[in-house]
This record gives C-alpha cells, sequence and structure tokens, in this order.
C-alpha cells in the first residue's frame, strides 16, 4: 500500500523530536487499495430531519484535527470553535502541541506514525493530494454530492474554486479555502514626501527611478542627513520578484502565449537585473533588506526613513498612528508603474488557498463532510468570517455589518484580534470580501478602491500565481522529479541574485556561466514538466 510507503520514507526525515499530541483515530488494518479508498457514505444519520437548527450530530461528537496556520496550532478553546461546537454538535480535538510551530515537521511526524487525524489541514495543497493519491485522504467527490450541497455549489459555480479543489485525477481530496477579493498586494509611497519635493506620483519605472533618486538626496524627511529608505519590503525571501515585477520578469516560471518560460533565462530578465543592480548601488533599495525583515516596515515608517513598498492594505494603518510623531505622514497606494514596454501589470492576486481533508482513518466522513458543508452555509459563513454577533460585529440596519469596539479598539489589529478567536482560519470555506472592508482605513479603501477598479491590470487567465510562484498541479509520474530539480535550482538562483544585487559579484560577466549551470542542473526539464502542466491546466 502506498501510504505505507511514504510513511517508510518521513522515518528519517521525522526523526527530530517535535511536540505532538496523539490522533484520536485508531489506524485502519491495511487493505486492498480499492477498498481503502471508498468512505462509507451509506452511513446516514437516521436523525437529520428530527435536529434543530444547526446540529449535525444528535449527541456531542469529537474529532481529531491537524491543522496549524500562521504559526498558530488548532486550538479548541478559541471563542468561535467553542461557539461552533455549541451550534453544531462537533468537537475538534487539536494533535498539534500549543508549543509547536513548525508545521512541517509536525506533519511529516503525523505521517510516519501512521496515525492520522480525523481532519487534516497542511499548508501545502499538493502534500494532501499526493496524500490522497496514496490512501492517507479519502476522494471527497461522492461525499460531497450526497451530503455537501453548499460546497457542491460552489463547486459548480465557481470556476477558480473547482480548479483548486480537484486533483489532476479527477478527485477532490481537500476542500479550499475560497477568496472572493481579487487584489491583495499594492504599491505605497509617502504622499507626504512627494508633495513636500513637489514630485509627481511616478506612473513608469523611469519615472520611479526618479522619484526615488529624490527621496534619497533631498532630505524629504527634513532631519538634515542623507538616511532616507526610498524602497523596501518587508518579506524578505519574495522581495526579489516583487521588484522584478517592474520591468516584467521574475526569478520564477511565467507563461506568455502559451509557452512556459523560466524567466531568468528571458531578455527582461537581464533587464530587470541590471536596474536593480544600480538602484542598490546608489542607495535606493534598502540595505539591509535581506536581513532587516518583517518588522522593516514599522521599523522605516515609524523612524521617517521609508518612502515606497509593495505591501498589504494595512500599509494605510499608519496614516492613522503616525502623524501625531510625524506631521503630514501620508502613505498613498498608487497603480503599479508601467514596465519598459509600457505595460501596467500587476502579479500579485488572490487565489483559493489550501483547506482541509478527511483523513482514510476517520471513522465518520459522512458526518464530517456534514461539517464542512456548514461553513458554506449563511450561519457557518458568519463565524468564521466574522465571528460572533454582538460580540465581535453587529448587523446594520441596512444589512452590512460592522465590528464592535472590542474588535476595533483592542490592542492588536483588527485581523490579529480576530484570529485570535479563531476567525479567517486556514479551513475550507468562502472568504466574504466585506469583512476586510469592515476594517480598512480610508487609505486602505482607497487602494482596494483603486486596484480593484483596474481589472485590467490583473491576468486571471493565469494558473494561481502564489506568493511569486505558479501554483500549478503535477502529474503523479512528474511531481517527484520536478521537486528534485527545483531543489537544486531554486537556492542558486537566490544565492546568484542576492550575490549580483548586493555587488559581490558582476551579473553581466556571470550570466553565461549561470545559463549553462541551470541547464546542468535539469531547467530544461522542469519547463517541460511545467509546460505539461501548464497544457493541462489550459484544458489541451
Amino acid at each position: 500500500m502506498k501510504f505505507k510507503r511514504i510513511i517508510s520514507s518521513l522515518l528519517v526525515a521525522t526523526m527530530l523530536t517535535v511536540p505532538f499530541v496523539g490522533c484520536k483515530s485508531t489506524k485502519t488494518p491495511s487493505v486492498d487499495k480499492t477498498t481503502e479508498q471508498k468512505p462509507n457514505v451509506e452511513k446516514e444519520d437516521k436523525e437529520d430531519n428530527k435536529l434543530e437548527g444547526s446540529l449535525i450530530t444528535a449527541e456531542p461528537t469529537t474529532f481529531s484535527i491537524f491543522l496549524n496556520f500562521n504559526n498558530m496550532p488548532f486550538n479548541p478553546e478559541w471563542r468561535v470553535w467553542q461557539e461552533i461546537a455549541k451550534r453544531t454538535n462537533i468537537h475538534l480535538e487539536g494533535v498539534i502541541s500549543q508549543s509547536n510551530s513548525n508545521e512541517q515537521e509536525a506533519f511529516n511526524l503525523m505521517v510516519s506514525s501512521g496515525k492520522l487525524a480525523d481532519i487534516i489541514g497542511y499548508v501545502d495543497a499538493s502534500e494532501l493530494e499526493k496524500l490522497g493519491r496514496d490512501g492517507g485522504v479519502l476522494p471527497l467527490n461522492d461525499l460531497i454530492k450526497e451530503h455537501a450541497p453548499h460546497i457542491q455549489e460552489m463547486l459548480d459555480n465557481d470556476e477558480r474554486f473547482r480548479q483548486t479543489a480537484v486533483s489532476l485525477d479527477g478527485n477532490i481530496y481537500q476542500i479550499p479555502k475560497n477568496q472572493s477579493l481579487l487584489t491583495a498586494e499594492f504599491w505605497w509611497i509617502r504622499k507626504d514626501w512627494l508633495d513636500k519635493l513637489n514630485l509627481e506620483v511616478p506612473t513608469n519605472v523611469d519615472e520611479l527611478y526618479n522619484v526615488l533618486t529624490a527621496f534619497r538626496n533631498e532630505d524629504p524627511n527634513g532631519n538634515g542627513k542623507k538616511d532616507e529608505i526610498p524602497l523596501f519590503d518587508r518579506a524578505g525571501h519574495k522581495m526579489p520578484d516583487e521588484y522584478l515585477y517592474l520591468w516584467d520578469t521574475s526569478t520564477e516560471f511565467y507563461p506568455r502565449n502559451g509557452k512556459m518560460t523560466f524567466e531568468p533565462m528571458e531578455e527582461n530578465f537581464k533587464t530587470g537585473v541590471r536596474n536593480i543592480v544600480k538602484w542598490y548601488k546608489e542607495g535606493l533599495i534598502d540595505p539591509e533588506i535581506f536581513t532587516r525583515g518583517p518588522k522593516s516596515r514599522d521599523i522605516l515608517l515609524s523612524g521617517n526613513l521609508g518612502g515606497m513598498t509593495h505591501d498589504w492594505p494595512s500599509a494605510g494603518d499608519y496614516n492613522s498612528s503616525l502623524p501625531e510623531s510625524i506631521p503630514g505622514f501620508e502613505m498613498m497606494a498608487i497603480a503599479p508603474p508601467a514596465d519598459q514596454n509600457g505595460v501596467v501589470k500587476e502579479r500579485t492576486m488572490r487565489y483559493p488557498g489550501v483547506g482541509w481533508s478527511i483523513s482514510s482513518q476517520a471513522k465518520d466522513p459522512v458526518t464530517i463532510i456534514k461539517f464542512m458543508d456548514f461553513f458554506f452555509t449563511e450561519e457557518g459563513s458568519d463565524l468564521v468570517n466574522w465571528g460572533i454577533e454582538g460580540e465581535t460585529y453587529v448587523v446594520n440596519e441596512d444589512g452590512t455589518k460592522s465590528y464592535t469596539d472590542a474588535v476595533m479598539k483592542s490592542d492588536q489589529t483588527p485581523l490579529g484580534y480576530l484570529r485570535s478567536l479563531g476567525v479567517q482560519y486556514r479551513i475550507g470555506m468562502s472568504q466574504d470580501a466585506e469583512y476586510e472592508y469592515a476594517f480598512m482605513t480610508p487609505a486602505a479603501k482607497a487602494a482596494a478602491e483603486l486596484y480593484n477598479g483596474n481589472p485590467e491590470w490583473f491576468d486571471v487567465t493565469l494558473p494561481p500565481y502564489l506568493d511569486g510562484k505558479l501554483g500549478l498541479k503535477y502529474l503523479p509520474e512528474d511531481e517527484n522529479e520536478y521537486k528534485k530539480i527545483m531543489s537544486s535550482i531554486r537556492p542558486y538562483v537566490d544565492e546568484k541574485f542576492q550575490s549580483w544585487m548586493l555587488g559581490t559579484a558582476d551579473f553581466d560577466a556571470e550570466y553565461d556561466a549561470f545559463i549553462a549551470e541551470l541547464k546542468a542542473r535539469g531547467i530544461e526539464k522542469a519547463i517541460e514538466i511545467n509546460q505539461r502542466s501548464y497544457d493541462i491546466f489550459l484544458g489541451k
């Protein structure tokens, strides 16, 4: 059985000691794969018609769950999940210790132990699909059709949700977290600095260079020092691509006119890297870009040092918190600057993401899928999007929702506070766009309206572009080979890019050897595999 082979392959990887709480399910005896994959869809709760309200079972029922989101293992004590248990009679017991934030190690440990939680969520959808193909999680197609009408409706009516949910073998192994908002991150600039220096908003990459140069040389913070950091980013791991987008390139794969390319091998990459090297050398880019970390936005904006960044709507929150210490402070979202060819494009978008699966060891998959369907009802959706009516939000006379002071005046950010209650966790659900608008500051709302109002900036025909990487699905015979190839190529590309940007190596002198090394490491095979997956995505 393939699942046993997975266990064997992971034993070496999980020798590390990781805090883990045992699952409540018992291990299913070894059976033939053809029977192992078939859930007991005939098991019906005969009390269905007699249950009141949102109850899913007549008696309190507990299932184990493996789930860790943003370094937060699932916690059944979260206020919203206590309310969910009260309304549905379904209580979830997390199997990851609250002291363990390493999701990958915990996942490998669970799989290698052979004892799976009833419900499994994981950051990598491809791993859940692989686990499904190998017998670790159930195909959900029939369960959904027979017992989850709200999920089925979403599959029928939302193409992006369906593409995310359905594996290449035609099975559904995980219920995604749907994303109804299109925009994700925006280009933000210091409007007060533009005004002080009598500068116009930059509309293309050349104008942007001139503005950043002025930020660097003309003392917009007024302290008499040349200490401004014109361009910065707090997401160091994806920063290279966010800057390279300005020249329509990246360090990743990208399809053009039906053909898959690896952008470091294309002409735009040369243009982009040469400009980034120049900008860094001239002090336009944060000199600590690779080391400053996620606090860079707080540090540089509160210190009146940062001028421009690519970031989430929360970048607009500083307009409320900083003007008292920095008179006139104002961050403003602007359109993506046009590239060297005059094209305005924003690659960063939101897509349906990974959600949760049902283990093949779960004793009652019918009840679990009914529970999962609850979160696609209006009541379940409100709980996981907004929290509890009267505690975290109220419904206005016009039917819209507003957050209470408990959310808006918390010591945490509104989203941080909601997540501390278990809201917006990474489960199969449909995210309500209005939840985010409800706590946006005026600057953030203006940013969202600007980007949502220009859908031509986004190419929605592309496969999911997740944190700068194409979210393609791979054939089983391709997946392991592809991961092996890229485990060698990605670190190499990142290392070389950093050395060129920092000036410790010469890009033009090394480029030909760089391409030769990519080919030696198998990049052409990786392109071939990605092309095959892209063709499948296109329906060829």
